[in-house]
């Protein structure tokens, strides 16, 4: 009997209580529609565990592993924020020629491909204290899609 019981309080020791993270995938959405990438950002609300990052793909999607019980969430996209084209501006009475002048406007469009990835959100999800979005981890696998709207 004292070997059985032995045996069971190992086996449960080893075992623990059970999961202590679980893997949540879902899909990332601003007003229904996938957002085309960014930074997702979890942060559990246990301050000793550590914030997880994901960079999501132009479907929206994400799949990461967190520590079990409630994440707060933010996102931040504003790395594919279009920037406005410059072209350097000419001194007064300078005429650039046409041909010079059409090159200039289409490398600005050119060095600004990544901005079809951009989704203008509002500023408070960029922040966790201001997103006020959240999910609770359980332990294993679990779908949970983050909807930000506006």
């Amino acid at each position: 009997m004292f070997r059985f019981f032995s045996a069971a309080c190992l086996l449960l020791s080893m075992v623990g209580c059970g999961p202590r993270t679980g893997v949540v995938s879902g899909d990332a959405t601003f007003n229904g529609k996938p957002i085309p990438g960014g930074i997702l950002t979890f942060r559990p609300a246990d301050n000793s565990q550590n914030s997880v990052s994901y960079e999501l793909g132009r479907d929206g999607k994400f799949k990461v592993e967190l520590p079990v019980g409630e994440a707060l969430i933010c996102i931040d996209n504003r790395e594919f924020e279009p920037r406005l084209a410059s072209i350097p501006p000419s001194m007064p009475g300078m005429n650039l020629p046409p041909e010079v002048l059409k090159a200039a406007q289409a490398s600005s469009k050119e060095s600004s491909k990544v901005s079809d990835r951009w989704v203008k959100l509002p500023e408070r999800y960029y922040q966790i204290e201001t997103s006020q979005l959240k999910i609770v981890v359980k332990g294993g696998e679990q779908t949970e899609d983050i909807a930000f709207k506006e």
